[in-house]
């Protein structure tokens, strides 16, 4: 077990106890006696953390992967953009046609919009894997604008951004509400 774990256990442990022993408290008393009510509002009160606690157990078991994934995600977006603008430059550079650049600059826009990606602890393996195929793509944009395969390759490009865009329909972005 993990420490997440190990530290999630104890502390429902901890609730579970506090939670018996209101109940403990609330069975011994008569329902007619004064303090029964305020044992019983109290005794719910503890029901409810517990009931709270236990709703958040999975979110927070998934944190540490969540970490690793929005940390994957965010850097691979911010590499794809570099390489992006490499290429951009690489055009001038090498002295290909300016027409690449229909191709590399909605590419670079995609790329730096793809910086307010939100990962979620519910899609964090969805995003990851989107995030892997962003590589793939940027590698295909890459070998096709450096001249490295055929033009004819050109024509996945475009599928691939669909791809990717649809494949991260319905991602959160920062600062936005749902």
């Amino acid at each position: 077990m993990s420490s997440t774990g190990r530290e999630l256990a104890q502390e429902h442990q901890l609730l579970r106890d506090a939670f018996r022993e209101r109940h403990a408290r609330v069975v011994r008393l008569d329902q007619d006696d004064a303090s029964f009510d305020a044992e019983y509002g109290q005794m719910v009160e503890q029901a409810e953390r517990l009931l709270e606690f236990e709703k958040g157990v999975p979110a927070r078991l998934a944190e540490p992967q969540r970490e690793r994934s929005e940390r994957f995600v965010k850097w691979s977006w911010r590499a794809e953009t570099a390489v992006a603008a490499l290429l951009i430059a690489a055009v001038f550079v090498v002295g290909n046609t300016a027409w690449w650049l229909v191709l590399l600059v909605p590419h670079l826009l995609a790329t730096l919009m793809g910086w307010t990606v939100e990962v979620t602890a519910a899609r964090h393996v969805h995003q990851r894997r989107v995030a892997v195929g962003l590589h793939v793509l940027c590698v295909l944009v890459a070998l096709v604008s450096l001249g490295v395969v055929s033009a004819w390759f050109l024509i996945t490009v475009p599928v691939g951004w669909i791809v990717v865009g649809v494949a991260s329909e319905d991602t959160p972005v920062k600062g936005q509400t749902r």
